[in-house]
């Protein structure tokens, strides 16, 4: 009886921990990677993703605006599922607003598209989840207030950003967790850039098949979200899920990937936010990385 009592006690520390405590310590995670031509100026990227934000949830709100004076980037990639809220839009921006004056670019997750809804968490150790058939979000009107800052659509698309005097290949997929990326498009995506320093992809969920068919075109660096790092991780354990193809050793932070005998890099952020009917993380904060763009050697 006491040994249940203890296991009881100790679940009902943890469950409060990743509650009401984690879940809101909000970190910055720093890395430099050498992917830019000799001599080239540094460049700063804020990668942050997976808000799921809430209308109510103004701490989150707060934190990830004050970035653009914390970090002072030079680049900002959102890579999605920003959206967590049928009423969220406003407050999206409202959050991402203080970065409106740099230059950015953004895809959409499945979150982007349709509302969280309850789920059985032990599913996620069986497959990944599959696209429910929920509310309807205003995908459109987040695309047009992200665009309205200048930020790069890249939602099957690509485009080209000049930043420290760097000319910056983006290229980018929408959600192939439910389906929409086209990596048929890639190629073409990538060959109308012209002449780029350097080439990144850009994309919410890192599938395997993304990564190859990003690595066939010639990308060096992959950013994507989606994982939450894992959300629920053990110690000495790590994550137990990634809701995708993805090792679980590779749930948040940079990786090399190997694409025939080429490797690139691929850099995932645990982001910072979880479904509002699973509000938890446990040895799994809440996070941006922020990648400091370097030159070769």
């Amino acid at each position: 009886m006491l040994l249940v009592w203890v296991l009881a006690s100790i679940a009902a520390v943890c469950a409060i921990w990743g509650v009401f405590v984690e879940r809101h310590l909000y970190a910055i995670r720093y890395q430099d990677v050498a992917i830019l031509p000799p001599g080239s100026k540094a460049i700063r990227v804020l990668h942050f993703g997976d808000l799921h934000l809430a209308p109510w949830q103004r701490r989150k709100m707060r934190w990830l605006g004050g970035l653009a004076e914390t970090v002072k980037p030079d680049l900002v990639i959102d890579t999605g599922d920003n959206l967590g809220h049928r009423d969220a839009v406003a407050q999206v921006l409202e959050a991402t607003g203080p970065l409106r004056r740099l230059p950015g670019a953004f895809v959409n997750g499945s979150n982007d598209y349709r509302a969280p809804g309850l789920t059985n968490p032990f599913t996620y150790f069986s497959a990944p989840t599959n696209a429910r058939n929920t509310a309807e979000l205003d995908t459109e009107g987040l695309v047009a207030g992200l665009g309205e800052f200048g930020w790069l659509n890249l939602n099957n698309s690509a485009g080209v950003l000049t930043i420290n005097g760097t000319r910056v290949g983006l290229v980018g997929l929408d959600d192939e967790h439910i389906g929409r990326a086209h990596l048929g498009g890639l190629p073409a995506s990538a060959a109308g850039l012209g002449t780029v320093d350097a080439l990144i992809g850009v994309t919410h969920a890192p599938y395997r098949d993304a990564i190859e068919a990003m690595g066939s075109v010639g990308v060096e660096l992959i950013l994507a979200g989606h994982t939450h790092g894992g959300q629920v991780c053990l110690p000495a354990v790590g994550a137990l899920v990634t809701n995708c193809d993805l090792p679980t050793n590779q749930a948040k932070g940079l990786s090399v990937q190997k694409v025939g005998r080429r490797p690139l890099l691929l850099n995932v952020v645990a982001g910072l936010g979880t479904s509002i009917y699973a509000p938890v993380r446990f040895f799994c904060r809440p996070e941006v990385r922020v990648l400091n763009l370097v030159a070769r050697d």
